[in-house]
């Protein structure tokens, strides 16, 4: 035999025995990341917003044919409940699966409590970072519903057409077919990347300056009730998407998913199509519209609450800063 060939064998033989002999990590239990999450906001949460830790943290688990309800507050009826879970280290309870597995979504889905409804990382198709971010920007929708402010507020905005489901939220009639709208829209995200590519240089307010120009015939372009929709839906969903990242950018094993979900808005802008995307377009339109206010300097967040459900008047005063004249 050639002696090569003879080496060649010798030297798989010894890596096929030494690759036998390594442990492969075992997949981590879903509710390790749970868990995780939750310290991490128990810890850190209040830097970004402010009571953020002490917002409800219910999580129904979808989990094959069983739904898992962790840390939920009070005797929510028709779950099975078994005393504090061994790893969540909270109450826990189970039932009957009746959600979709890939579900992704908050609201009152026990006791009239915000609890965060979501699949599992594979169910849906999450890496455990993007999941766990998932959480996050949910947790950051249970904070707004349990506001004593929210419910009133959005009545307030006369929208619901009648409707105390709740529901009108996701099938509000909203004209997306509309091609002047769409084309304002459209408009209006590609003047966002421009003002967001443009900061921390000398264009910064110019860009800025136009991207409210574009938002203003954006506006223009619908109904006043219309238009408050969309308010609504940039306040709440993009503040949900901007806390993901900056939750996430505290975390030094979190920080390049950080990265990637404030370049995801990006990407997301650049192809958003509001007749194809419907209502999700409006959370990258959002997300980077916060992403503005905080490169301009605008403390957005102190008047979150007290000047809720529109991010008009922020960009009010970021174009009033002596900067930007």
């Amino acid at each position: 035999m050639n002696h090569w060939l003879s080496y060649l064998i010798v030297s798989l033989s010894i890596l096929v025995a030494g690759c036998s002999n390594l442990e492969v990590a075992p997949q981590r239990d879903v509710r390790e990341h749970i868990l995780d999450a939750r310290q991490f906001v128990a810890e850190h949460g209040d830097t970004i917003w402010p009571g953020l830790s002490a917002a409800p943290f219910g999580i129904l688990l979808i989990d094959g044919e069983t739904e898992r309800l962790f840390c939920h507050r009070g005797s929510p009826q028709g779950f099975e409940m078994t005393g504090d879970d061994p790893i969540v280290s909270c109450p826990v309870g189970s039932r009957a699966a009746s959600f979709p597995a890939d579900i992704q979504q908050t609201f009152s889905a026990v006791d009239d409590v915000a609890v965060i409804v979501i699949g599992t990382p594979e169910a849906t198709r999450s890496t455990v970072d993007e999941w766990v971010l998932t959480i996050f920007h949910e947790h950051f929708h249970q904070m707004q519903f349990s506001w004593d402010g929210y419910y009133p507020g959005i009545a307030d905005l006369q929208l619901d057409g009648g409707d105390t489901s709740g529901d009108w939220m996701l099938e509000y009639e909203f004209p997306y077919d509309l091609r002047r709208v769409a084309n304002a829209f459209r408009n209006m995200a590609d003047d966002l990347i421009k003002a967001l590519e443009a900061r921390g240089t000398d264009e910064f307010p110019q860009r800025v300056r136009r991207y409210w120009v574009t938002r203003e015939r954006a506006r223009n372009s619908v109904s006043e009730a219309d238009w408050r929709y969309i308010e609504l839906q940039l306040w709440q969903e993009g503040g949900a998407r901007w806390t993901e990242a900056a939750i996430a950018a505290l975390s030094r094993d979190l920080a390049d998913a950080a990265v990637d979900a404030e370049e995801r808005v990006i990407r997301e802008l650049s192809v958003l199509d509001l007749r194809g995307h419907r209502r999700p377009a409006l959370y990258s339109l959002g997300a980077g519209e916060v992403m503005l206010l905080e490169a301009g300097g605008v403390d957005w967040r102190s008047s979150y609450w007290s000047e809720p459900f529109s991010f008009g008047p922020q960009f009010v005063k970021l174009t009033a800063q002596d900067f930007f004249q």
